[in-house]
């Protein structure tokens, strides 16, 4: 009796050690391994539905590749690679044509590099007339700090990605000639043409023409005489035009 009870205890004992060495050995590590490949499953949906959105985007970008394009054109025209100062004398010159103004005079300044607008800085609103003065020796009392008085105009525009090294200026100064309307036409057709252009100034006098002796009975002796002409007027525009500057090149280069 004392011999079966000790078979019973040791099978009871060696099947224990069997499982126990079964959970560690096999089943423990297939429930591991399961569980990571199901946690690496959840990375690899998620991965798959981020590429899918991000395949949807560029489908749908493709599908407007002609209008990006055309985008990326006029771009391109309005602030070019290098100066193209010949094409845009070229454009100036259609358009004095268009408006039926003479373009008298026209001088573009070197490529300059560029600088990155300050916001403007806040004023203190001027002290109220009257106000008493403290007493000399009398401790200075804590005043609030003054509120800021609001910049009149649009605040400035600025971006990281325009610096001295990928961007330059060129100042221009244009002189036209003709009608008073078609004057205001022309820099209308300078802010709203293909190229960018920022007007910094306008000017206009009234145009003095040369009248010769043959057409007038007022010159003396036969000497030419000025007088103003009816309705013409002399526009002189300047204004800034702007450039990329490629890869490291400064600004100076901008113009090779």
């Amino acid at each position: 009796m004392d011999k079966n009870r000790l078979w019973i205890i040791g099978s009871v004992l060696v099947m224990v050690a069997l499982l126990v060495l079964g959970w560690f050995l096999g089943i423990q590590p297939q429930l591991a391994a399961t569980a990571t490949a199901i946690g690496q499953r959840v990375v690899v949906d998620q991965e798959n539905a981020a590429h899918e959105t991000s395949l949807a985007k560029l489908k749908k970008d493709f599908k407007e590749i002609d209008k990006l394009n055309e985008e990326l054109v006029a771009l391109s025209r309005s602030v070019p690679f290098g100066t193209e100062v010949p094409d845009y004398v070229d454009q100036l010159d259609a358009l004095a044509k268009a408006n039926k103004v003479t373009l008298k005079g026209l001088t573009v300044a070197d490529p300059s590099a560029y600088t990155p607008v300050a916001p403007a800085v806040p004023v203190a609103p001027p002290a109220e007339p009257g106000a008493a003065a403290a007493p000399t020796g009398a401790p200075a009392a804590t005043e609030a700090p003054a509120e800021a008085v609001p910049v009149p105009g649009a605040p400035p525009v600025t971006n990281e990605r325009i610096t001295a090294q990928n961007f330059a200026s060129l100042g221009v100064n244009i002189t036209i000639a003709g009608a008073y309307s078609d004057v205001l036409n022309f820099v209308n057709g300078l802010q709203t043409g293909s190229r960018l252009f920022l007007v910094t100034g306008l000017s206009t006098k009234a145009e003095q023409q040369v009248i010769s002796p043959e057409t007038t009975t007022s010159a003396v002796d036969d000497d030419e005489a000025v007088a103003p002409s009816v309705g013409g007027v002399e526009g002189t525009i300047s204004g800034l035009i702007y450039s990329l500057v490629t890869g490291e090149a400064s600004a100076e280069e901008a113009a090779e």
